[in-house]
Parts: structure tokens; C-alpha cells; sequence
């Protein structure tokens, strides 16, 4: 049987002798130094059965590109979702928005437009030199180490 093997990996064999090697290795009779060789023509007589035709070399490649597929329609279905939820909430904040505005008033005239405005200045006039009056001790902070420092 080694002599055989040996004239098969040379590529000296018959068709004969190959049926011969098949045989032996789809037999029980296989000694355990030979064993190694058991999946190659075992290869061999799997590809016998299979019928012509049902062998798809593209197998692999048509079920990556269906995953591919599933993964790029599922991709989009999640944009969609994401996209229905951003409009949904938008037009929910407008509507909400457009409810519960508050009403600001209006002034028959433009003096009682002008007093309004004016007592609102007033207003923002005292709480900004309220808060001047708090930074004067920063202010002789600043002085007293301009003098130490000699940077004046």
C-alpha cells in the first residue's frame, strides 16, 4: 500500500489503482500510520456524491452579500425610526410651544410702550451698579497692589 501512495503523490496512478486507494481507505482496514491520509479520499468520494449541479461555488459569497443585505436594510430601517422620532418631536415641540406661549402684552400707545421700556431700564440700571457697589473692595485690592507692586 505504501508503494501505491507513493506512485499516487508522484501522479502515477491509474484510474484503477486511485479506486483502489479509495476503497482501502473507506475500509476498516486502514492501519494507523495511513490514517492521516483517510481525509483526503474521503474528500474524494464525497465529491462523487454529490450530484451535478446541486454544488454551488458561490455559496459563501451569496451569504455574505445577503448579511450584507439584512445589515444595510436594517441600517436604514433604524434611520428611518431615528428620523420619524426627530420629526415627531419637533412638530411636538412646536404644537406645545405654540400652546402655551405666554402673553407679553401689547400698548395701545407708543408713550406706554416708551414708560414700559424705560422702567425696565431703570430696573437693569439698579441691579448693574448694585453689583459695581459689590466689586469696590476689588477695586482697593487692585489699587493697593498695583502701589506694592510698583506697576503703575
Amino acid at each position: 500500500m505504501n508503494d501505491l501512495l507513493e506512485k499516487y503523490w508522484n501522479g502515477q496512478t491509474t484510474l484503477e489503482e486511485e479506486q483502489e486507494l479509495r476503497n482501502y481507505f473507506s475500509s476498516e482496514n486502514v492501519i494507523p500510520d495511513h490514517e492521516v491520509y483517510r481525509s483526503v479520499f474521503n474528500t474524494f468520494e464525497l465529491e462523487q456524491v454529490m450530484e451535478e449541479g446541486s454544488f454551488d461555488a458561490f455559496a459563501k459569497v451569496k451569504q455574505k452579500q445577503a448579511q450584507d443585505n439584512k445589515f444595510h436594510k436594517n441600517t436604514w430601517k433604524g434611520l428611518a425610526i431615528a428620523a420619524g422620532f426627530a420629526l415627531l418631536m419637533t412638530v411636538g415641540g412646536n404644537y406645545y410651544n405654540e400652546q402655551y406661549k405666554p402673553d407679553l402684552g401689547t400698548y395701545e400707545t407708543p408713550e406706554e410702550a416708551r414708560a414700559a421700556a424705560m422702567d425696565m431700564l431703570e430696573l437693569v440700571s439698579s441691579k448693574f451698579n448694585k453689583g459695581r457697589r459689590n466689586m469696590s473692595p476689588i477695586n482697593t485690592l487692585d489699587h493697593k497692589t498695583a502701589a506694592v507692586f510698583n506697576l503703575k
